[in-house]
């Protein structure tokens, strides 16, 4: 074997080692969480329409073609 594949080997003997011994804490298991309640947003306001189309229409109607010459 070379040096390189005995690190590795090491290294995951190691590894796999500290994750047998592993062992969680138990207070941080049972640790209480203060959460907020969900709270939905405010409906946005529908944008208000101050356009009188019927005038705006009569005035374009009556305005003709423009030429830009």
């Amino acid at each position: 074997m070379t040096q390189t594949s005995l690190y590795v080997d090491m290294l995951q003997d190691l590894y796999l080692k500290e994750i047998r011994n592993y062992k969680p804490d138990p207070k941080a298991a049972k640790a209480e969480v203060t959460t907020k309640n969900f709270v939905a947003p405010k409906v946005p306001e529908a944008p208000k329409n101050d356009i009188k189309l019927e005038s705006d229409i009569k005035a374009y109607e009556q305005s003709g073609v423009v030429n830009a010459s």
